[in-house]
């Protein structure tokens, strides 16, 4: 998936043990600084060559198994003289946990090149078990796979929103049990530095992050590394997103966005003037 968190530079997470499903302990996370209403909408360069747009939304909270999430949703399409070369149409959609703020359900539908997947996944946290369903379009190749979960896991999209959660302690780092595909991986987050960009939606006073990455989305190859500029303050806004790519590097940028209603704090020491 362009520009997510996506898996690490480390060994899976090893089996769990089953829980009795009436008396798992759910996690309460304190106030989550997103929800429905916030919208983010990007322009994606190669280089300096703009090669398409995204946008990732939280449209609305939706009941899964009688708990509300958070349904997130993201998309991205490639644009002028990639889009002859590379087509890219990628769309994926993750029902986070309104209080837990974990995945219970993920989708994505991946167009990349010639590369196309059809994808769902079930993470029942109570249960501690994962399925997955995929089908490769251009091979024709169907598979279920299923596996153990550990405590609180999440998908790579939704690992990102529950970073921003955290309190990103410039020198710390952050260990987070992420499921993509068929496998559970802990991802590691490293906070490096607070600095002052600017992007197409302005200037912001940002704490850049630096998540390892394993697997593979829009232009991405294993192993190439992926930075990302959250707002610093309470909102966490992914202003910047750059990975490494087999030449140069594949940027997302702000250009613009729509806070969600049920949070909008004080940003005068956020957005810094022209």
């Amino acid at each position: 998936v362009f520009l997510s968190f996506a898996d690490v530079h480390a060994d899976p997470v090893p089996s769990s043990s089953k829980v009795n499903v009436s008396t798992y302990p759910w996690r309460i996370e304190p106030r989550a600084p997103f929800g429905p209403g916030e919208d983010f909408q990007y322009v994606v360069k190669w280089g300096v060559v703009v090669a398409g747009y995204s946008n990732r939304s939280i449209p609305e909270i939706l009941d899964v198994s009688n708990r509300p999430t958070y349904h997130i949703v993201s998309a991205a399409h490639s644009g002028g003289v990639v889009n002859a070369f590379y087509k890219v149409e990628d769309y994926n959609d993750v029902w986070l946990d309104q209080r837990a703020l974990v995945t219970v359900r993920y989708e994505k539908r991946i167009h990349e090149g010639k590369y196309q997947i059809e994808e769902t996944s079930l993470l029942d946290q109570s249960k501690r078990r994962w399925k997955t369903r995929s089908y490769r379009l251009d091979k024709n190749i169907y598979e279920e796979k299923e596996g153990d979960l550990p405590p609180n896991a999440l998908d790579t999209f939704g690992s990102l929103y529950y970073v921003r959660t955290l309190p990103l302690i410039v020198g710390q780092t952050y260990t987070i049990d992420v499921h993509n595909s068929n496998k559970v991986y802990p991802l590691v987050v490293d906070v490096l530095k607070r600095e002052k960009i600017k992007v197409p939606a302005g200037k912001f006073d940002c704490i850049l992050v630096e998540p390892f990455l394993r697997g593979p989305g829009i232009f991405i190859n294993k192993g190439k590394k992926l930075q990302v500029w959250l707002t610093a303050d309470e909102r966490r806004i992914p202003v910047r997103m750059r990975c490494e790519v087999f030449i140069g590097h594949v940027s997302a940028e702000l250009i613009r966005y729509q806070e969600s209603s049920a949070s909008k704090p004080d940003t005068s020491l956020l957005k810094l003037s022209e």
